[in-house]
């Protein structure tokens, strides 16, 4: 594919700083004109940028001046990428011609899976559990009573995450409309039949190859949370500042070296499973929903010439040991020219021998993000992300750090509302 004779060369990525959260604005060359791609559209109320969900749908409506959306891509439905999403009364001035959102968002997923369906009816009874200012309920707090203030801190954090919008999944469902009214499709990705990695064609995005990266549909892949020790990231305690499996509210200090184990076990598996589940609590819980959300999460390259933009939502070790382990993923992944920085720098978003020994140096990078106190954030961006980012001579630009100047590839300007940058193509 080749843009229009005479058009700029170049794709434009706009980088809202929207705080703990995204939401990115793509603007891509064709041969029939500028198509635009809206990446996500929210932030976490702990974690708020420079935006309010209204303003933010504002800003992207004047942005447009008056033109459609060709794709609005919603990763995954944890409230900092959908939450703006919301905002239906000023949606319904902006065209959208296709909406894109991971497969376990449509209704025949749950019905096929039932483990899926399980989860779901967790994710609806997460509103009882903190409010709309993201703190835990009376009920929750007191059943947390135990638990550390920075725990709770936690807890709170992703159960808020996890509440269900249902206007703005209302808006992306049905809602969205284009400019002659009427609803475009919806595609939940991957595609019946299909699983990642896969090339997706739309009449909506002429000449751009689509590479569906994942969410994989194995169940078994989206439940992985343990990150592998090879990744250069296992053990870090980004994720609430827990050093446990994943999952487990005790550190290494409380685990017993597999040589001191007795041969024989005290109780009967069946009794254990009994003792575990007394002892699951919402912290666990949450961190639960938090993952499997997180699981379902869009990873796409977006192929437009020479270019190859790498999109990963919060994307974590199912979808990557799935493109790790399969050539075709992973020479797509490897070949990119532009990377998303996936969940906002955590430390099971990313495999750092990813970057160390497939993606190609001098890559362009961006990383919506915020750090803030607390365990959930402290930390995030890793250090160790960054300076292997550095290391690889790959220009990153974060949403959270203001210039307020223009520097190679990337721009900001004065009130760091936003950072944008160029990607030759």
């Amino acid at each position: 594919m080749s843009p229009a004779p005479g058009a700029e060369a170049t794709i434009s990525v706009r980088m809202y700083n929207v705080g703990f959260g995204d939401c990115f604005l793509i603007r891509i060359p064709t041969q029939q004109g500028q198509r635009r791609v809206l990446v996500d559209c929210g932030y976490h109320s702990q974690g708020k940028g420079k935006f309010s969900d209204s303003e933010l749908v504002t800003q992207i409506k004047a942005d447009l001046e008056g033109e459609s959306l060709d794709v609005v891509i919603a990763t995954h439905r944890h409230q900092d990428h959908i939450s703006g999403f919301g905002e239906t009364d000023l949606w319904r001035e902006i065209g959208v011609e296709e909406v894109w959102l991971p497969f376990t968002a449509g209704k025949e997923a749950a019905q096929e899976e039932p483990a899926l369906a399980a989860w779901e009816r967790l994710i609806e009874g997460v509103p009882s559990l903190v409010d709309e200012r993201g703190q835990l309920s009376p009920a929750a707090a007191k059943a947390m009573g135990a638990r550390e203030p920075g725990e709770q801190q936690d807890a709170a954090f992703m159960l808020w995450n996890a509440r269900t919008n249902a206007p703005g999944i209302e808006n992306l469902l049905r809602g969205m409309r284009r400019k002659n009214g009427v609803v475009g499709p919806r595609r939940f990705l991957p595609e019946p039949g299909k699983d990642a990695p896969y090339e997706l064609e739309t009449p909506a995005l002429p000449g751009v190859r689509v590479h569906v990266l994942g969410p994989p549909r194995d169940p078994k892949l989206r439940k992985q949370l343990s990150v592998p020790s090879h990744w250069g990231v296992a053990g870090s305690g980004d994720a609430g500042g827990l050093d446990g499996p994943a999952g487990s509210p005790f550190g290494r200090e409380w685990r017993v070296p597999v040589d001191r184990l007795p041969g024989k076990r005290p109780f009967k598996d069946k009794s254990l499973q009994k003792i575990a589940g007394f002892n699951i609590d919402l912290l666990a819980a949450a961190k639960a929903v938090d993952g499997f959300l997180n699981g379902e999460s869009l990873v796409l390259v977006l192929e437009v010439g020479a270019a190859k933009l790498l999109l990963t939502g919060d994307a974590e070790v199912g979808s990557w040991r799935n493109i790790l382990g399969n050539p075709k993923a992973l020479a797509l992944a490897s070949g990119a020219t532009f990377l998303k920085v996936g969940h906002h720098g955590s430390h099971n978003a990313t495999p750092l021998i990813f970057l160390k020994e497939n993606l190609g140096r001098k890559t362009l990078a961006m990383i919506s993000t915020q750090q803030g106190a607390g365990n959930y954030r402290k930390g995030i961006p890793r250090d160790a992300l960054l300076d292997t980012l550095k290391e690889r001579d790959i220009s990153v630009v974060r949403s959270d750090v203001s210039t307020g100047q223009s520097a190679g590839a990337f721009a900001q300007p004065k009130d760091a509302k936003w950072i944008d940058c160029k990607i030759p193509c």
